[in-house]
């Protein structure tokens, strides 16, 4: 597995984080959700989904201490059963249910939250096939 390598959050534009099947990309510009997803297709594939605990236990590992809270590829029918959400999440908070997005909250084990897709965040994108 490749490891993210000479990392400075305040150099970074972009870190990968590989794999051989397919790689993550932390992307260190802030969009909004449909801005990311946008760049995320142009560039990569998409924004990350992370489809099992295994990713998301990868990701803590390899990038918790690089990472601001970022968009992942969550967006409109959550698993509400699902065990990485940050407690009280997902909350639907807003403005008539205007919390559609996800992103990794930046805490110890980057749990999952819900929020407004028109938020500015950094993001997370991946290469290849799940």
């Amino acid at each position: 597995m490749k490891r993210l390598i000479n990392i400075s959050a305040g150099d970074m534009k972009e870190a990968w984080i590989g794999r051989s099947l397919y790689q993550f990309h932390y992307i260190n510009e802030n969009k909004n959700w449909t801005e990311a997803q946008q760049y995320c297709r142009e560039k990569h594939t998409d924004l990350v989904t992370v489809t099992n605990m295994k990713d998301m236990k990868r990701l803590i590992k390899i990038s918790a201490r690089y990472m601001k809270d970022a968009w992942i590829g969550l967006i409109m029918k959550f698993n509400e059963s699902e065990t990485n959400w940050k407690q009280g999440e997902p909350s639907d908070r807003g403005i008539k249910g205007s919390e559609n997005c996800g992103a990794m909250y930046q805490n110890q084990n980057l749990t999952w939250q819900d929020q407004g897709c028109h938020w500015s965040e950094y993001f997370l994108c991946y290469d290849g096939e799940y």
